[in-house]
């Protein structure tokens, strides 16, 4: 072995002596992690060593999905590598600094030899969605302690992200993390013993929430005042249901009634027009969506292409009747109700970007607790309108040939859920 061989694997050796004097098993888990942000969590989180990758690597589009425990802490760097190389990227030192460069294959050769490419700095690695992978990883690399141990747990009826949050919420950040469909716990073997406890506790099968949304406009007068108030009182008069747990001004919940009867008693008043009636049935915790509507096509930016020709971002937004419904279920038969509803509609634009359509829409958004099946009526969304007539007899004076009257509008959101009993 040559005097360049041997002084880096001494090298290596006193990088890797701090690991050593611990010898704490290391776990891996990674799942469809971007190989950029592989490197960062293992060198610079794990290892704690200067590295550098090289622009043909940053432009790999590959991802690792590993799960392997009780690799010992001496072994890490050759494990390390090991994946690396399945990957096609060799790992060079260079001077104390890690260079990950791409493996070329020598003709006629069965190794590999490593390709020396100018170094970059590397970016804070972002997947695709949005998400950073090298973070999830730093809250079980990043901050472990001597003697947390680290295990796998399946979800059997909740989804994962439920079960990551809830845990967190107890024991940390760092206690859990989402493994693909699994839950990686991390800290001492009490805790995650308790972690365990917790999960079994509250991984059930999640209740069924029954929702049916409709949305009513009510036309007035401006002395009947506003349309959640003359719809509620209308409701009082035909079926004799009283106010409920929620009264305020502009949501009140109706008990003693179901969500059809209610529906069904406005049709016979002229002054009440539904617009739209819907219902579905979902997991608690989990965004309900009822839409009555279309997807329109908007630009969303414009720019040139290399001709010089304008280029155009399509994005098709949705209009029509939106109704986004989040249940949480309580105790003592109450349901939280995170609602955002909205009605809304495309016109043609007047000024801006003139061949794209303007969206109009009117949309409401709380957070509300109610008992179980209680209707609830939401308001807020009106428009007023005033008109003058004048009287078609010429011989009356100009004062007493003319009249105004006004109009009031007003979209009302009358909502029910109740959790689907067992049989």
């Amino acid at each position: 072995m040559g005097q360049g061989g041997v002084m880096k694997r001494l090298l290596i050796l006193v990088l890797l002596a701090p690991l050593m004097a611990f010898g704490a098993p290391v776990s891996f888990n990674f799942n469809a992690v971007p190989l950029v942000s592989f490197s960062q969590s293992v060198f610079k989180n794990l290892l704690h060593v200067d590295y550098v990758v090289s622009p043909e690597v940053l432009a790999m589009d590959r991802k690792i999905t590993l799960s392997v425990a009780g690799i010992d802490e001496g072994k890490t760097l050759d494990f390390v590598q090991g994946i690396l190389k399945q990957q096609g990227v060799g790992v060079d030192v260079r001077d104390g600094v890690y260079y990950l460069v791409p493996l070329v294959k020598a003709v006629g050769d069965t190794d590999s030899a490593v390709a020396v490419a100018k170094p970059v700095l590397v970016p804070s690695p972002v997947s695709a969605d949005g998400s950073d992978h090298a973070g999830a990883v730093d809250a079980i690399v990043g901050r472990r302690q001597k003697d947390d141990v680290s295990e796998l747990y399946t979800p059997k009826n909740r989804p994962s992200d439920f079960l990551v949050a809830l845990v967190g919420a107890s024991f940390g950040p760092r206690a859990a993390v989402a493994a693909g469909a699994d839950l990686l716990l991390t800290g001492s073997q009490d805790d995650v013993d308790k972690m365990r406890k917790v999960l079994d506790s509250v991984d059930s099968i999640p209740r069924l929430v029954d929702v049916s949304a409709s949305w009513i406009e009510v036309t007035s007068n401006e002395s009947d005042g506003r349309g959640i108030s003359v719809l509620a009182t209308v409701l009082g008069a035909k079926l004799g249901v009283s106010l409920g747990a929620v009264s305020s001004g502009s949501a009140i919940s109706l008990k003693g009634s179901r969500f059809e009867l209610v529906v069904d008693a406005l049709k016979t008043d002229g002054r009440f027009k539904q617009v739209s009636n819907s219902r579905v049935v979902g997991d608690e915790y989990e965004k309900l969506v009822l839409t009555v509507g279309d997807e329109t096509p908007t630009i969303s930016s414009t720019g040139k292409d290399n001709s010089g020709n304008t280029v155009q971002n399509i994005v098709y937004r949705p209009s029509g009747v939106i109704v986004d419904v989040l249940p949480k279920v309580l105790g003592s038969g109450r349901i939280q109700l995170v609602v955002d509803g909205q009605i809304s509609n495309f016109k043609a634009t007047s000024t801006g970007v003139t061949n794209s359509p303007t969206l109009i829409k009117r949309q409401v958004k709380t957070k509300v607790t109610v008992p179980d099946g209680e209707v609830l009526l939401i308001g807020g969304l009106n428009d007023n309108t005033a008109s003058n007539n004048a009287s078609a007899f010429s011989f009356l004076p100009s004062w007493a040939a003319k009249s105004s009257s006004s109009s009031r509008t007003d979209l009302v959101l009358v909502l029910s859920a109740k959790v689907v009993k067992a049989d």
